[in-house]
């Protein structure tokens, strides 16, 4: 009997952070994750001839998630989930340290264009990353068609510690034995020469702040609830008036942050703003609701949205929190969870805001 394919589907908005694979598979197995799953094809095979090993498999797009979906349900395996979700926030959110046990990258999208290349998925900060969730002697292997991507890819996982070459060449035109893909085939019957690149994990390493920068969702512990605060008020509120004093636009850019206003709706019960947080290579958009609360005024993430707790949604909280202080004048903060790390850098970037409460 087929495994039943809401099984094999796994929802990201169902998934904690750094779930429990052995309860998922409902066994202890070596760990694989394959980036980019296109129709399916790799991710059976592996798991068709590895039956001791279990096998995650990520893709982004929709229209090639259902094909390889269907593939693996058809191929009645049970050694493999498929997850629709990014391939840099799975290995962020879904990995503990030295859990992985080795990781495939067929044909990732080499973004050609000079413009383009800061979207490819392997960079320095990708390969650090990596360097911490394989297990010692973990491994990863890509194949590409695109040789300069290949070489960056290459000096990449040279430039870590952590890590040195699987084979004499760091770069093989023919890997025997390993699967040919839809796309390799065609590739091949063209004439066309294919790059391998395979490293192996030498020893661990702990990841640097900068990286963190970069990936704010490699910081997720688990278990993360989002900010909100509670204003005490002696006043009626005229929420017209309220949000036509909240700016709109870039609030501030920062390094590698970015916070955004993007819309503000209102009517007289509440205050809707429309955010976009950008972290590193982490976008984030939600709605933020400032309404009635039974202890004054509440300001949270709308009930409609679910944004990973990152260190910018706080200090996105911790600025409306303020600005909203500020344009009360008489508001109280009653309680926040809400970092007082995030006020203090929102007061750093806003002296203005600095005396607004006593945080």
């Amino acid at each position: 009997m087929n495994p039943n394919r809401h099984i094999i589907e796994l929802k990201e908005s169902n998934l904690q952070v750094y779930p429990s694979w052995k309860k998922i598979f409902g066994r202890e197995a070596p760990l694989y994750l394959e980036i980019g799953i296109g129709n399916g094809e790799f991710i059976v095979w592996l798991a068709k001839n590895h039956p001791e090993a279990n096998f995650i498999g990520v893709e982004v797009a929709k229209e090639f998630f259902r094909k390889a979906l269907n593939r693996v349900v058809s191929a009645n395996l049970s050694n493999v989930r498929l997850i629709c979700m990014e391939g840099s926030k799975a290995l962020c959110k879904l990995f503990f340290s030295q859990s992985l046990s080795g990781l495939y990258l067929n044909f990732p999208d080499p973004w050609a264009k000079k413009k383009q290349k800061k979207r490819r998925l392997i960079n320095q900060a990708f390969v650090w990353l990596l360097a911490d969730r394989l297990i010692l002697n973990g491994f990863f292997i890509m194949v590409t068609d695109y040789k300069e991507y290949a070489e960056e890819v290459v000096n990449f996982f040279l430039n870590c510690p952590s890590f040195c070459p699987l084979w004499d060449s760091v770069i093989k035109n023919s890997l025997p034995h390993y699967y040919h893909t839809k796309y390799a085939r065609k590739w091949l019957s063209a004439g066309l020469p294919l790059f391998y690149i395979g490293f192996k994990k030498i020893k661990h390493i702990s990841i640097p702040e900068w990286v963190y920068t970069l990936y704010p969702l490699a910081k997720l512990k688990g278990g993360e609830t989002l900010p909100e605060s509670v204003i005490k008020i002696n006043n009626k509120l005229n929420f017209f008036e309220i949000a036509k004093k909240f700016p709109t636009g870039v609030i501030w850019k920062s390094n590698n942050e970015i916070c955004k206003i993007v819309e503000i709706y209102f009517n007289e019960n509440n205050i809707i703003l429309d955010l976009i947080v950008i972290e590193g290579f982490l976008k984030q958009r939600f709605f933020v609701s400032i309404h009635p609360h039974s202890d004054g005024l509440i300001i949270k993430i709308h009930d409609s949205d679910n944004p990973d707790a990152t260190d910018g949604v706080h200090k996105a909280l911790a600025f409306l929190t303020l600005y909203l202080q500020k344009i009360l004048k008489s508001g109280i903060l009653l309680r926040t969870n809400c970092k007082s790390k995030a006020f203090k850098e929102i007061k750093k970037l806003f002296p203005d805001l600095s005396d607004a409460c006593n945080n």
